[in-house]
This record gives structure tokens, C-alpha cells and sequence, in this order.
């Protein structure tokens, strides 16, 4: 943590050299020039400490910037660390068009037969039983009102004498009780129009019903046809529901409770074969967030080794350039590369013998490895052979997402004992031993790595004494005997970075604003040493000034003795 430390300010000098003169002595010596050159070579101390307080700031700002990168990369990997983040779908439909599918987030390969019986409408009325000649026609010959219903609901408006047509429909859109509810329009059939009601959405439940139009010179209900019956969509998913004319029903043609995180746009009908609707891994995605992942983490390994100077050769160094000589970046790049390097935590590598572990425990499992050649323009960073990652993708998908994105998937690898749950945040990742006692057929002991844990009837739960606390287990086998087993809680690249990255800009532990710190101290300090030596400095200058300017009165004064001696032997000789 930083010491507080009291500004310093900038030194004010308070000798005379401002106002100090010296006349000097005949022979042209130049007592200011002396004090100069006197003064100059004590200020080495002072150079110093600004060149060094120079470097501290530079170092202060670079470090500021690095501690932004780290928190920025953090951020980033935070919104890829869960599989349902890094997991990325595609979905197809087979036929021509009669249904188009998208997904969301949440989406799980698989696939749907999907038969569509009929679409949604909306309910269309259109007087085809009356007709006008003019779109201006007058067909209100007095006062009145009309009434129509929608979705059960009565609606009456007004209208007045020598409404024409065109009126009328204008009137009915700009009423607010009809928005949203029933549009009006004209229809003309190249000699003649015709009024047209059209319920706003589609459904069964969303029906126009006319219920007045006396107030219509000559209309009536019977006028008009009901040209499109409002109705809802009808359709089947992998055969539900099996009876032949049952039918999942919905009140529009954009559905998306039917499957989860799919929204289906009906378009038309199909046979009663159906079409296809699949959902599988959407591998390109997935590498072009690898791609993401592998540029912003070479971006750190860069800066990390730029910043320490590690890139540049002794030889070619350039003095005007800082670098942190410090190692404490040496050991927080160790910590990344050791991430990067390692196997993911709860993660087994693969026996190929056995068959046991994580088909892809490591990065360098689905190709992606350290350039370790000196000299190159990638030493230190990651590459990616992406033959061995898209064969990796085209084998499991899954098991690459895992790498990356676990977050808490835990397994045990005994047949009588399985992991209920864990907690997010709270349950460590890595791998423990659990060890406990049937006896009398109850569990009588159990721990894991060793520490005590809750027993509840045939369960198991790691305790906060434990890093696995949250681990909720269940036994099966409850015949007598010691058992022991292995549980693994997983974690991803992702989130084990992520979480490194939190830890390294802490701003009580974290190693970049400790350093950080330090040099804010340092530059404090440097700062105090600086206005200290200013102010030795300026007194150096004014004691040289007094002691230069006695000298100067005192050889004044004897150059006056000598002159007036030489007048006085001169005046001796002439007489």
C-alpha cells in the first residue's frame, strides 16, 4: 500500500543572484560566470533526481495503461466464460421457404419435424353485397352512428351528414378507440369501390363483428362478406399432438413458446410430411471467438514483454525509451503464460489407453501452442494451427467449448455417487478426493481433500472450511464399507483468466497497482529530494555571491589604494 506522503511543491529561490552584481576587477575577470560553473557542477545530485523522477512518471504512466489493458482483457473474457456465451448455433430448414427458424441464446443441437396445418389471419370483411361509384360519394344522409366489435368489444362513432366514403375510412383510422384494433380502407375493382374492415391482428379471438351500419345509406350487415376469417396458426411438432385433428394452436404466424429459444416465422403450409428444422454448432463463429480470444490475450504477452524490454536487444536499446526493470512483471507474465500453458483447471488429460480424461484438457490439445522461436515478430505469443482446431471442432465441439467456457460443470468418476450442484463463484474449480463410511447403511464420515463435510441423509456438502464449498453430492450404494472417489469442478480458459486478471489489478493485492504504488511513493520522494536540493542549491548560490562580492569590494578597494599610490609616486618623480 502507498505511504502518504506530504507535497513538496516547487522550490522558490530566495537568494539575490537576481539583483547581485559584480563590477568586477580591471583585468575582466567575471565573478558571475564563476558562480554559474561553481553552482552547475554542484546540481549533478539534482539532475539526477530529475531524470529519475522523469523516468518514475513515465513508468507511473505506463503502468496506468497496462493495469486499464489487463482490466479491459478481463471484461472481455467475462463475456465469453460460460458455454451458453461461447457455444454458437446455426439453424436450416428443409422445404421452400414455408418456415424460417432463428435461434437465441440458449438454443441445443438437435432437430424438429415441424408440420404446419394452417396460418394465422386476421379477419377481413369487404362489402361486396353493396357498392359506390366514387371514392366521394355521400353515403351518410343524416346524423348518426355506427358500431363494430373487435374481440368481443363494441366500438361506436359518430358521423354526420354528407360523410362521403373516403371520410368515412379516414374518420375510422383516426379514432383512437378503433388504433390498434380495426383499419378501414376503400377497394376498387375499376369501376366501382367497396368498403373493407380488417381486424389488426391475427387469431381466432381477434374477430371484426359488424353490429350497426343503419346509419349507411342502403348497408347492412349482410352487405357484407367475411373474405378471410380471423384464425389462429395449426401446427405439429415431431408428431404433437399425435390425434389427427389436434393441432398446437397460436394466435400469430411468428412463434417462439413452441420450442426453446427458437422463433419460427410461418410462412405457408406444408404436407402432412412436414419439413425439417436443425440446430447444430456454428463452428465458424466458435473460431472467430478463439480468433478473439488468442488476439487480445498476444496482445498482453506483447505489451508485458515490451514494456520490461524483453523484445528489444541490448545492443539496439534506445536511451530515450523507459522500460520497467522490475520483476514483478516478469511474474505476472509467468502467471498468464502458466495459465495459458496448463491444463484447465478440473480438467484431466486424455489417457488414450483408458479412455479416461478430457479428450481436450490444454490449449496446445486442439492446436493452439506458444511461438517460442527468438528473434520472431510472435515470440512469446499464441499461434493457432487451425488444422488441428477445426479437427478438434469437427470431433467435438463441445468438449473445445468446454476448454474455454466451464464454469462449475462438475463430475466424479465413481458409477455411485453424483454431483447434484455447485455454486458459481463459491465452489473453487479443481479437482478434490472425496473419501467416506457407510456403516449400518448410513453414511457415518465423509471428507474431501481431507476436510469434514455436512452429511444429510444419503447427501454430501463441501463446507466453507473447504475451497469446494457449494459441492452438493448424492450416494446411491449405502452397503458398508470405506469408499473413495475423485470429483472434478471445472473451469475454462476463459474464466481462470479472467479471474488472474482480477486478481492482478486488485487495488489492495493486485500486483500492477502495488507496483503501481510503489512508484507513486518513489515519485513522491523524488519529488521532496528534488525541492530539497533546489533549496541547497540556492543557498550554495547566495553564500558564493556574498563571499565573491567581498572579494570584489575588497580588491576594489586596494586597486583604489594602488591607484592612488602610483598618483602619489608620480607626483614625488615630476618634483
Amino acid at each position: 500500500m502507498a505511504v502518504a506522503s506530504v507535497s513538496t511543491g516547487t522550490y522558490q529561490p530566495t537568494s539575490t543572484s537576481g539583483s547581485f552584481t559584480i563590477n568586477g576587477l580591471g583585468d575582466g575577470t567575471d565573478w558571475t560566470d564563476l558562480i554559474d560553473a561553481s553552482v552547475e557542477a554542484e546540481s549533478y545530485e539534482l539532475d539526477q533526481y530529475k531524470e529519475d523522477l522523469e523516468e518514475a512518471e513515465a513508468i507511473s504512466e505506463l503502468l496506468e495503461a497496462l493495469n486499464e489493458e489487463v482490466l479491459t482483457l478481463s471484461g472481455t473474457l467475462q463475456g465469453i466464460d460460460e458455454m451458453d456465451e461461447f457455444l454458437a448455433y446455426s439453424v436450416s430448414t428443409t422445404g421452400d421457404g414455408e418456415v424460417q427458424a432463428s435461434i437465441e441464446d440458449g438454443a441445443t443441437e438437435d432437430s424438429y419435424n415441424l408440420v404446419v396445418n394452417q396460418l394465422a389471419q386476421k379477419d377481413v370483411w369487404i362489402s361486396e353485397g353493396m357498392s359506390i361509384t366514387s371514392s366521394d360519394q355521400s353515403i351518410i344522409s343524416s346524423n348518426s352512428s355506427i358500431t363494430l366489435s373487435y374481440a368481443g368489444e363494441d366500438i361506436t362513432m359518430g358521423v354526420t351528414a354528407g360523410t362521403t366514403a373516403q371520410e368515412l375510412v379516414d374518420q375510422i383510422n383516426s379514432d383512437p378507440d378503433f388504433d390498434d384494433k380495426i383499419t378501414a380502407s376503400l377497394i376498387s375493382d375499376g369501376s366501382n369501390y367497396y368498403i373493407k374492415f380488417s381486424g389488426e391482428d391475427t387469431g381466432a379471438d381477434n374477430a371484426v363483428g359488424l353490429t350497426d351500419f343503419s346509419a349507411i345509406d342502403g348497408y347492412n350487415a349482410g352487405s357484407f362478406t367475411n373474405t378471410q376469417t380471423a384464425q389462429n396458426s395449426q401446427m405439429k411438432v415431431d408428431g404433437f399432438p399425435s390425434g389427427a385433428d389436434e393441432w398446437i394452436e397460436r394466435p400469430s404466424n411468428t412463434v417462439d413458446d413452441v420450442i426453446d429459444n427458437m422463433t419460427l416465422n410461418l410462412n405457408a403450409t406444408t404436407d402432412s410430411a412436414g419439413i425439417n428444422v436443425g440446430v447444430s454448432y456454428d463452428t465458424d463463429a466458435m473460431v472467430e471467438t478463439i480468433e478473439t480470444f488468442v488476439s487480445e490475450v498476444n496482445q498482453l504477452l506483447y505489451d508485458l514483454l515490451d514494456v520490461t524490454g524483453e523484445l528489444v536487444d541490448e545492443d539496439d536499446e534506445d536511451d530515450s525509451t523507459v522500460y520497467i526493470k522490475d520483476a514483478t512483471l516478469g511474474l505476472v507474465y509467468d502467471s498468464v503464460k502458466d495459465a495459458l500453458t496448463s491444463a484447465g483447471l478440473g480438467f484431466l488429460y486424455y489417457d488414450s489407453e483408458t479412455g479416461e480424461g478430457d479428450k481436450f484438457a490444454s490449449l496446445s490439445a486442439i492446436g493452439i501452442t506458444t511461438d517460442s522461436t527468438e528473434g520472431s515478430s510472435t515470440f512469446g505469443q499464441l499461434e493457432i494451427d487451425y488444422d488441428e482446431l477445426e479437427d478438434a471442432l469437427a470431433e467435438d465441439p463441445e468438449a473445445v467449448a468446454m476448454l474455454f467456457a466451464a464454469n462449475g460443470e462438475a463430475e466424479t468418476d465413481s458409477s455411485d455417487m453424483r454431483v447434484l450442484s455447485t455454486i458459481p463463484g463459491l465452489t473453487s474449480a479443481g479437482d478434490y478426493d472425496v473419501e467416506y463410511t457407510v456403516s449400518g447403511g448410513v453414511i457415518s464420515a465423509a471428507t474431501i481433500n481431507g476436510v469434514d463435510m455436512t452429511i444429510s441423509g444419503n447427501t454430501l456438502l463441501a463446507t466453507r472450511d473447504s475451497d469446494a464449498n457449494g459441492l452438493y453430492l448424492e450416494v446411491s450404494d449405502l452397503t458398508d464399507g470405506s469408499y473413495s472417489s475423485t470429483v472434478t469442478v471445472k473451469q475454462g480458459k476463459c474464466g481462470q483468466l479472467a479471474d488472474l486478471c482480477s486478481e492482478l489489478t486488485d487495488v489492495s493485492t493486485g500486483s500492477i497497482p502495488l507496483l503501481a504504488a510503489s512508484y507513486d511513493d518513489l515519485t513522491a520522494k523524488l519529488e521532496g529530494d528534488i525541492y530539497d536540493e533546489e533549496a541547497r542549491l540556492d543557498s550554495y548560490r547566495t553564500d558564493l555571491e556574498r563571499k565573491y562580492s567581498a572579494l570584489d569590494t575588497m580588491l576594489s578597494y586596494y586597486s583604489g589604494v594602488e591607484s592612488q599610490l602610483e598618483t602619489t609616486l608620480a607626483s614625488l618623480d615630476s618634483s
